[in-house]
């Protein structure tokens, strides 16, 4: 049940991280720790929507504790921000390690919570979604996997590519780039969600003719600009990468 209940948990994160919380109550967060907190609390809400309608409400003490730690962790980085550095100035540098680290400590104690909930034998109970799912023939463990997986792959993707290649982006094709990074952002996603397909249907070799399709719609760029061609590279690697990831871990 660990595996379940992590998904469960992890899929709670995403949802209260990254799409209920939008790009602006991001940064009121970095200057106001009203919003941090206001943040947590809608963070709490998404919590408890998801073990209340997917999961059982014997989880909601899993879902307290794992939005009380998210609070006191982004209460320390807010502090740690405030004390260290000019909000106002930050480097992509001190950004993209302050991002990750920041969420590889929410992992790590979602981890302990779904580890802890399964050594407690805390049993998912069946309620009116898994009870449908079950009817249809689908297994709401299988259901969960594909919705995080999806989700995922969508904006905290994106968000991660983006940090991590920031320090590479090309100076001449900065102001480009931010005319276009929406669709850059989309494409990415589609390109993705088409290669989970693949993966999941054991098609290693369609994948192939995503990238190359990809590819040939930019040779031109790629051909005449090497620090384009790197930078794009680079970009299709790691979201390869995160495809092939997500799809070993939760739904192979």
């Amino acid at each position: 049940m660990f595996r379940e209940y992590l998904i469960i948990f992890l899929l709670g994160h995403i949802l209260g991280d990254f799409y209920v919380q939008t790009e602006r109550t991001a940064e009121r967060k970095d200057s106001s720790f009203i919003w941090v907190l206001i943040h947590c609390g809608q963070y709490y809400g998404v919590m408890l929507i998801m073990v209340l309608f997917i999961a059982s409400f014997d989880l909601v003490l899993g879902a307290t504790l794992a939005s009380l730690l998210h609070l006191i962790i982004d209460a320390m980085k807010f502090v740690w921000i405030s004390s260290m550095y000019n909000k106002d100035n930050l480097s992509k540098t001190t950004e993209r390690n302050i991002f990750f680290v920041d969420q590889f400590l929410h992992f790590v104690s979602l981890f302990g919570i779904s580890y802890w909930q399964a050594k407690n034998s805390i049993l998912i109970e069946g309620n009116v979604i898994t009870d449908f799912l079950n009817l249809v023939g689908i297994q709401w463990s299988t259901a969960v996997s594909w919705i995080f997986a999806l989700l995922f792959i969508h904006k905290p993707a994106n968000i991660a590519i983006q940090k991590l290649l920031a320090v590479y982006r090309p100076i001449s094709n900065i102001n480009n780039m931010q005319e276009t990074i929406s669709a850059g952002r989309f494409i990415g996603t589609v390109e993705r969600m088409i290669m989970l397909i693949f993966l999941s249907i054991k098609q290693y070799s369609a994948i192939g003719l995503v990238l190359t399709a990809k590819s040939i719609a930019r040779y031109d760029k790629i051909s005449k600009e090497k620090d384009f061609a790197e930078y794009y590279l680079l970009g299709t690697l790691l979201s390869t990468l995160i495809v092939i990831i997500i799809s070993l871990v939760f739904i192979t």
